[in-house]
């Protein structure tokens, strides 16, 4: 085979397109859907942030260290995956607030860019947009770093930042992405570190998001050991480490009626309120 008729054949395998099983409901305004070509295996869960059925929260405070697992059914959720980088004392990197509130400690920087979700709507604001303080109607944050998808487009490996080990080698990868009209949000794990199933690139990572998902924002978070998706009743990923890691946060989907608020004692420093069931804001 000549040069020039593998370079072909091998256009002609990228151009094809993935094979998914079709979107599955796994409750009102929440669907799976599996991905999968050749060495990619990624999990994605849809999520229609209009809909009344359900509820985007974060980790209480009192809640960090838990398995993603532990976390879901802890809390009765229907999607849950790892969210921030988190430092050995499990404290995440980035702003962060659950039903509670802000996490004290917790900020906005440079670095980190913030998914933030509420009043029907979801917004990933980027590096160097420093938050300083949450709006009202953000009931949801997790942070993360790098931006995959700004402005409908995909970063390319040159615009990444990153060491080469981190940004340009094939890693399991949590992501998060949002629609054009800022009323849909995507969770997405990808398999990696194992034979036949190596990881993503961040590069890839963004293209899948913005080519197969459609999104006009996206954003990496934590991944490696740490990622893993719970769809239903159970992790739908296989994890690299074998079994799950404990993590400092987590982002998560639950039923509206099975949502509490705030259960802690007292509430943290915030003044960052979510509202009861069946008072949310529109």
């Amino acid at each position: 085979m000549t040069g020039t008729l593998r370079r072909c054949v091998l256009l002609l395998f990228l151009s094809l397109p993935l094979f998914a099983q079709d979107w599955t409901r796994v409750a009102d305004g929440v669907d799976y859907r599996n991905y999968v070509q050749d060495s990619m295996n990624v999990h994605v869960a849809r999520i229609d942030l209009t809909s009344d059925a359900v509820r985007v929260i974060a980790t209480p405070q009192s809640q960090r260290r838990l398995r993603v697992s532990d976390f879901a059914k802890k809390n009765k959720a229907i999607v849950a995956v790892n969210a921030d980088y988190f430092t050995k004392e499990f404290q995440p990197i980035g702003l962060v607030a659950g039903p509670c509130g802000v996490w004290p400690g917790s900020k906005d920087t440079e670095r980190e860019g913030v998914v933030a979700v509420g009043d029907g709507h979801a917004q990933i604001f980027p590096q160097r947009e420093v938050l300083e303080q949450p709006e009202p109607w953000m009931e949801t944050i997790v942070s993360g770093w790098p931006m995959l998808v700004k402005s409908c487009a995909a970063l390319t490996a040159t615009q990444l930042p990153g060491s080469d080990g981190f940004t340009r080698a094939p890693h399991p990868r949590t992501a998060a992405g949002v629609s054009k009209d800022g009323k849909t949000m995507y969770l997405v794990v990808a398999e990696g570190r194992r034979d036949g199933v190596p990881g993503l690139t961040l590069a890839r990572l963004a293209r899948f998001m913005s080519d197969e998902l459609g999104v006009c924002s996206a954003i990496n978070l934590d991944g490696g050991g740490s990622s893993a998706m719970w769809i239903g009743d159970h992790i739908v990923n296989r994890p690299s480490d074998g079994v799950e890691r404990e993590v400092a946060n987590h982002i998560a989907v639950v039923r509206a009626s099975d949502f509490a608020g705030c259960t802690e004692r007292k509430t943290l420093e915030s003044p960052l309120q979510m509202p009861a069931p069946g008072n949310r804001q529109r």
